[in-house]
């Protein structure tokens, strides 16, 4: 019986990451067409940002679903402490994309509901140094959930696989990292601009003027232009030099 729920277990983490993976990648690829001067995601760069949100996603859930395993009154308290956290931190960088105070502070609670799972950027400037305090924190925080597990598990039944996991999450969430390196050393869409000989734009649209697409009626009027300052504004952000 126990066999069976561990599998279960792991079936419902891996689907579960794979959705969030997935749902990043096309979050990620709805920003960019959204602006009509970035280049386009192929196939290989798309597969490649898949690959290293599912690295860092997946230990990031597993290391939850181990820590409620063993204390499962306490996960609720560790999600409302790190959310404040994140929530703090959103307000910190002075975000202002709603129209009001309330609409921003709900914006900047469901960017800290997020930022439990996976990080984005939400403000200009500073967007490496920001990156960097994040896995930092979470890679601690992934080491603390795992340690605790360890410390209360069931010694008998996770004999056969609690050392490899203990092992395998952390160094899981490194490789992530390591891949996430490598795409935009190498695979982000703007280096394949030199291939396609496009001319090359400004990465940081902060302050800019932000063009966007525009869709003609079928009975060939005139396109009216789309405005959404929110969305430029956040993709302008989301896209800012790394």
């Amino acid at each position: 019986m126990f066999s069976n729920w561990a599998s279960s277990a792991v079936v419902s983490v891996a689907a579960s990451t794979t959705s969030i993976a997935w749902m990043v990648v096309d979050y990620h690829r709805s920003l960019r067409s959204f602006l009509p001067d970035k280049a386009k995601q192929h196939w290989g760069s798309s597969l490649m940002y898949f690959l290293w949100n599912l690295l860092l996603i997946g230990p990031r859930v597993a290391a939850l679903a181990l820590f409620s395993s063993i204390l499962p009154d306490f996960i609720a308290l560790h999600f409302l402490l790190l959310w404040l956290v994140f929530v703090l931190w959103v307000w910190q960088q002075r975000t202002n994309f709603m129209d009001s105070a309330g609409g921003e502070w709900l914006y900047r609670a469901t960017v800290g509901l997020i930022w439990y799972f996976s990080w984005f950027n939400v403000a200009e400037g500073r967007t490496l140094g920001r990156s960097i305090i994040y896995h930092s924190f979470i890679t601690v925080d992934v080491v603390v959930l795992l340690a605790t597990w360890w410390g209360y598990r069931d010694r008998v039944q996770t004999k056969a696989y609690g050392l490899a996991l203990l092992i395998a999450l952390p160094l899981t969430y490194l490789l992530g990292l390591l891949f996430k390196a490598l795409y935009y050393r190498c695979f982000h869409p703007k280096l394949l601009r030199h291939l396609e000989r496009e001319p090359r734009l400004q990465e940081d649209l902060a302050g800019s003027d932000v063009a966007f697409r525009d869709f003609s009626t079928q009975d060939g009027a005139p396109a009216s232009q789309l405005c959404n300052q929110r969305m430029a504004c956040h993709a302008a952000n989301f896209y800012t030099n790394r």
